[in-house]
């Protein structure tokens, strides 16, 4: 598959030569490294914090005091590596490695400390923060914190933090085109994105209905500060979620000074700013991103295909400091995204590299969160935060058939082509989904002493839904309906929900600290076609199974109205810990999957559907190399209930939903579907300094299902085994200047699939698979891939500069995707991963 045409190959070469020629004779620079300390529990400044700064290429160390606000600064330090380090008092030690500073743009850090009730004694065991101890310090267990770097720094991440994660063990990639993942064995849905405090619906590019994934995401790694991955048994705070969560962070734009960057690379050309807003301490940063492979294609370079996805997003964050610590936060993310495939354009055969090949398809998507946030404190011991937002994801498609006969044959570079001529176009698909919210979170935090931390809240979210579709029937098999158009959707509805909450933390005493949490979720479900309960017409409760709801009663046999979370960690010495964590999560089912009807129905089939649980056991272990690596050791079994299935006998199960491009359109369901994972996870991992890092994630795992036909199979997320293995290696040249190079190997058991049904998917013009047999079968091969990533940054006067080559699949291995239909003999065909696909950039920061 070319890309590229040779001109712009040659375009491409030739900027990356003059890029490293022309810069390549700068001179040594320097800059600015400061930042804020804060008591984490009260968001206060801290005075009086002793921060170190030490050269990782030198024996340069230096030292300085935080002042009355919390400030600290490092005056022309010489660009390079660095660590930091912030020693105060009653609160553990925090140190950062591999810290970077560039000619091109300060180096600002904000550091958290939490309160130490250990005594500074040779005897006593030392409190100190690890790399990828997780920012939410009610996390103990199945949490890591990851830094924007690494969404960089890792090959084949691409700046994605999606990506990102799926180096992590225990988690996976369900789809080298696509970014959703596999936690423990879980379907990609039950992943819970959240930014700055607030729920956010699918942030990716070309957003599929009842998926958290796409191929491009709308998260641009240069908003981000330091954020939080959970695999499992999370805190009390996420809520609606039965696998994993994403919390991001927004960082703050420089308050003292005017900052630029841009980048261009395969996946985008962005530009971004940041600068102080006044003279008070008020900063914003902003950018926007805008597709590279659209702006090639208007520019009549081209791009290896006729449909060109195009998209572009931004992002945008306003920071103003009030009197007594308060502080109040603007902030936004957005894109849109569109692509075309116009088969009855072709009238010969061409490199159609997405979609099927016997219809038009133009497809659309757009999603927008605009939040605020104010935080007051309330005393000295604690604060208040309040976080509002509305949000929006709009997707559209309309889909016609294109019936055309081959005219002629025609050979080209050493291949067979066909030539067409279009007999009919017949409009098939039309469907227009938009969800859109308005939330507020709301929560006190209050340390009540060194040893106890208390965190209480809530979040509440209304949602409004406009679902419409409708299409054709073209399944010969279905006599009343064939050549027929039948409404699959017809709602404008909403939904509330409310999820109560309270975190509790307290050190036992210096070796032994519990977290606690209970949490509560509440949903109300309203349709105008839908079915009355409790005498209130079109309203139906969720879930009213366990609630006190408008005076509905729990029913016998499902779950306490509460979900309890719960997770103790034993510190035995300064370089082992013990780690256990409970937690029932609750999450309620995709919104377009209640609403859907039946075709000759004239309302919704499946509002009577309530939650799905899952009940999290882990138990893990942690072991302390030397400072900055460590192996990290975890053990979990997940029971999962409430899974929708269908009425009648089959093997359907929503466990197996979440990914790809498709949809599907569920028959009638009902709550009593189960699954089951359990695994072993494992973690070697050194965090970058002294110019290098590496990571080494395995994990085995087991993920079955039941459908309602009462037979235990694998899920479609069930590879038995996943592991990475990930290496860098820095190598500082003159001047500042310093080449990176590093890689990934990624493992993975071979994927199952179903036998297709050959006379039904002829029927549907679709893959359809045999029911009975679901999962039997496997893939010959177990899935692998060799990713390479090759950067050089430049450090010139005030401007940095960096020209990275992330190469996918570099060994160009064929890793089988799945199996599709074709409308001709022998109607099968075998779809594949992503071959070798080279991703180019150049980034400069000024």
């Amino acid at each position: 598959m070319k890309l590229f045409s040779k001109s712009a190959t040659k375009a491409i070469l030739a900027l990356t030569l003059w890029l490293f020629l022309g810069y390549s004779a700068a001179f040594a620079q320097t800059q600015i490294a400061r930042g804020t300390v804060l008591d984490r529990e009260t968001q206060r400044p801290l005075q009086g914090v002793q921060v170190t700064l030490q050269s990782e290429s030198s024996t340069n160390a230096f030292q300085t005091v935080t002042s009355a606000d919390g400030t600290f600064a490092f005056e022309a330090q010489t660009v390079g590596r660095y660590s930091l380090q912030a020693l105060a008092d009653g609160y553990e030690t925090y140190l950062a490695q591999g810290l970077m500073l560039q000619a091109g743009k300060e180096t600002v850090v904000q550091i958290e400390l939490s309160s130490s009730i250990e005594k500074v004694e040779a005897v006593e065991i030392q409190a100190k923060r690890s790399s990828g101890d997780a920012q939410n310090e009610m996390a103990l267990i199945s949490a890591r914190a990851f830094t924007v770097e690494e969404t960089d720094r890792f090959a084949g991440s691409r700046g994605d933090p999606a990506r990102m994660a799926s180096n992590f063990a225990g988690v996976q990639g369900a789809d080298d085109s696509r970014n959703d993942i596999v936690v423990r064995g879980n379907s990609p849905q039950g992943i819970l994105w959240r930014l700055e405090g607030i729920d956010i619906p699918n942030p990716n590019h070309f957003a599929i209905p009842g998926t958290t994934g796409g191929p491009v995401s709308i998260i641009n790694n240069k908003m981000l500060a330091n954020s939080d991955f959970f695999t499992g048994a999370m805190p009390a705070e996420y809520g609606n979620s039965l696998a994993g969560a994403f919390d991001l962070r927004m960082r703050n734009g420089n308050n003292q000074k005017a900052e630029f960057s841009s980048q261009l690379g395969f996946l985008g050309w962005d530009l971004n700013a940041e600068a102080p807003l006044g003279k008070k301490g008020a900063s914003f940063v902003a950018g926007y991103r805008y597709s590279t492979l659209s702006l090639f294609s208007k520019l009549n370079i081209a791009v290896g295909t006729d449909a060109v996805p195009a998209y572009q997003d931004a992002f945008f964050k306003v920071h103003v400091p009030l009197k007594d610590n308060s502080t109040f936060d603007l902030f936004g993310i957005g894109g849109k995204s569109q692509i075309n495939i116009l088969i009855s354009d072709q009238l010969e055969s061409a490199p159609n590299i997405y979609g099927d090949n016997d219809r038009d398809q133009l497809f659309g998507s757009n999603m927008g969160v605009m939040g605020a946030s104010y935080m007051k404190p309330l005393s000295n011991q604690s604060y208040f935060k309040a976080i509002v937002s509305a949000t929006s994801q709009a997707v559209r498609a309309d889909h016609q058939l294109v019936f055309r006969h081959i005219t002629d044959t025609l050979e080209r570079d050493g291949e067979t082509l066909y030539r067409y001529a279009i007999d009919s176009l017949v409009p098939n698909l039309d469907y227009d989904f938009v969800v859109s919210s308005v939330q507020g979170h709301f929560f006190i935090n209050r340390k009540i002493s060194a040893r106890s931390v208390l965190k209480y809240g809530v979040q509440l979210n209304q949602y409004f839904y406009h679902f419409h579709d409708s299409g054709l029937n073209y399944n010969p098999a279905d006599p009343q309906t064939y050549w027929k158009w039948s409404t699959r959707w017809a709602s404008d509805a909403q939904s509330l929900t409310a999820i109560p909450y309270v975190n509790w933390k307290y050190r036992l005493y210096k070796r032994l600290t519990l977290t606690a949490g209970v949490q509560a979720q509440l949903t109300t479900l309203y349709d105008p076609q839908g079915e009355a309960l409790s005498g209130i017409a079109g309203w139906t409760y969720k879930p009213v199974r366990y609630t006190h709801v408008a005076g509905l009663k729990r029913e016998k046999g499902t779950p306490t109205p509460l979900l309890p979370r719960a997770s103790l960690r034993y510190q035995h010495d300064n370089k082992n810990a013990f780690n256990l964590g409970y937690g029932l999560h609750a999450q309620t089912q995709s919104p377009y999957v209640y609403f859907y009807r039946m075709p000759g129905n004239m309302a919704p089939h499946n509002l009577s559907m309530g939650l799905s649980y899952s009940r999290h056991l882990v138990l893990g272990w942690d072991h302390t190399l030397k400072p900055g690596s460590r192996i990290k050791i975890e053990a979990y079994q997940q029971s999962l209930n409430g899974i929708p299935v269908e009425t009648r006998a089959s093997s359907f199960s929503l466990a197996n939903s979440g990914s790809g491009f498709s949809r599907f359109f569920p028959d009638t369901l009902q709550n009593t579907g189960v699954a089951k994972n359990i695994g072993a996870e494992f973690t070697l991992e050194r965090f970058f300094n002294a110019g290098y890092y590496y990571l080494l994630s395995a994990s085995v795992f087991n993920a079955q299902y039941q459908g309602s036909d009462g037979v235990w199979r694998s899920t479609d997320f069930n590879t038995d085994y996943a592991a990475n293995a990930l290496f860098a290696k820095e190598w500082n040249l003159s001047n500042g200047n310093s080449l990176n190079i590093g890689g990934k190997l990624t493992l993975a058991g071979a994927r199952r699939y179903s036998p297709m049904d050959t006379v039904a998917s002829q029927n549907a013009r679709e893959f359809i698979e045999v029911d009975a047999l679901k999962n039997t079968e496997r893939f010959g091969n177990p899935y692998r891939r060799f990713d390479l990533r090759i950067a050089y940054r430049i450090e010139a006067q005030n401007v940095s500069h960096e020209i990275a080559i992330d190469i996918v699949n570099a060994s160009n291995r064929q890793n089988i995707l799945k199996y599709s239909y074709v409308n001709e003999p022998p109607y099968i065909k075998t779809d594949y991963q992503l071959g070798l696909l080279p991703l180019f950039y150049y980034k400069i920061n000024w």
